[in-house]
C-alpha cells in the first residue's frame, strides 16, 4: 500500500465519529441511569421510613390504651399528640414518594431512550468497523499482489540484486552503480547514410556505422534483393523441367512413330507373303 488510501482514510474517520457519538451516547445512558438509580434509592428510602413510622404510630396507640388503661390520661393523651404528629409526617412522605414515582417513569424513559439509541449507534460503530476492516483488508491483498511482480535478478555486470518489476516494460540488466559507469561508454556517432545522430556503445563487438532506421532500410534492401534472386532461381528451376519435360514429350512420340512405322511394316510384308 503506497501512500495513504483516501477510501481508507474516509472509513477511518467514520468509524472515529461512530465512536465517538457512541461514547456521548454511553455518557447520557449512564447518567440516566444514575438518575434512575437515585431515584429508586430515595423510594426506597421513603419505603423505610413509612415501615419506620408505621411502626412507631401502632407504638404509640398502643401506649395510648395501655395509659388510658391504667388511668393516666395526660400520658394517653402524649401518645396520641406523638401518633398524630407520625401520622401528618407519614402523609407528607407518602406525597413525596408519590412525587417520586412520577420522576422514577421520567428516569426510566429517558433511561430506555439512552439505552436504545445506544444500541442504534454501537450497531454504526460494528458497521464502520466492519467497512473499514473490509478495506483494510483489500488493501492488503491488493499490496500482495503488488509485491508478488516484483523480482530480483543479479546485474549482468557485478553480479549484485537487481530489483525490478514484472510489468515494466524495459527491465534493467544493469544495477545502478554499473549503469552510471556504462554511460560513459556511450556515444553519440552519425550516420554515413543520413546523417542521423544515433548512439552507439564503445564496448560492443560490431560498432554500426548507421542507424538503426537505415540498418532497417539496408536489411529491407537486402531481403527484397534475397526474394528477387530466390524467385529468379525458381524461375530458371521451373524453365529447365519444362524444357525437361518437352524433350521427354518428343522422344516418347518419336519412340512411338518408329514404333508405328515398324508395325506398318511388318503388315505389308506379311501381306505380301499372301
Amino acid at each position: 500500500m503506497s501512500g495513504k488510501d483516501p477510501e481508507l482514510s474516509r472509513l477511518g474517520e467514520a468509524l472515529s465519529s461512530a465512536r465517538s457519538a457512541y461514547a456521548a451516547a454511553k455518557k447520557i445512558t449512564d447518567e440516566t441511569k444514575a438518575r434512575l438509580n437515585e431515584t429508586g434509592s430515595r423510594i426506597q428510602t421513603f419505603n423505610a421510613k413509612i415501615s419506620e413510622l408505621k411502626k412507631g404510630i401502632d407504638a404509640e396507640y398502643s401506649a395510648m390504651r395501655s395509659e388510658r388503661a391504667n388511668g393516666d390520661r395526660d400520658a394517653a393523651d402524649e401518645h396520641r399528640s406523638l401518633a398524630q404528629s407520625m401520622q401528618e409526617k407519614l402523609t407528607e412522605i407518602y406525597e413525596s414518594k408519590k412525587a417520586c414515582f412520577g420522576e422514577l417513569d421520567e428516569a426510566r424513559a429517558a433511561f430506555n431512550k439512552a439505552l436504545d439509541t445506544q444500541k442504534v449507534l454501537r450497531d454504526k460503530v460494528q458497521e464502520a468497523w466492519d467497512g473499514f476492516n473490509a478495506r483494510l483488508e483489500y488493501l492488503k491483498n491488493e499490496n500482495a499482489r503488488e509485491q508478488a511482480k516484483w523480482k530480483e535478478k543479479p546485474c549482468k555486470i557485478c553480479g549484485s540484486t537487481i530489483r525490478y518489476n514484472v510489468e515494466w516494460k524495459h527491465i534493467p540488466n544493469l544495477c545502478k552503480e554499473c549503469f552510471d559507469k556504462d554511460k560513459a561508454n556511450w556515444e553519440d556517432r552519425v550516420c554515413v547514410k543520413c546523417g542521423k545522430t544515433f548512439r552507439i556503445n564503445k564496448g560492443w563487438e560490431h560498432i554500426p556505422t548507421i542507424c538503426g532506421d537505415c540498418r532497417k532500410i539496408v536489411k529491407a534492401e537486402k531481403a527484397a534483393r534475397e526474394n528477387e534472386k530466390a524467385a529468379k532461381l525458381q524461375a530458371e528451376k521451373e524453365s529447365a523441367e519444362e524444357s525437361a519435360r518437352l524433350a521427354r514429350e518428343e522422344r516418347e512420340a518419336a519412340a512411338s512413330a518408329l514404333v508405328d512405322v515398324a508395325n506398318e511394316a511388318v503388315g505389308g510384308a506379311a501381306e505380301g507373303e499372301n
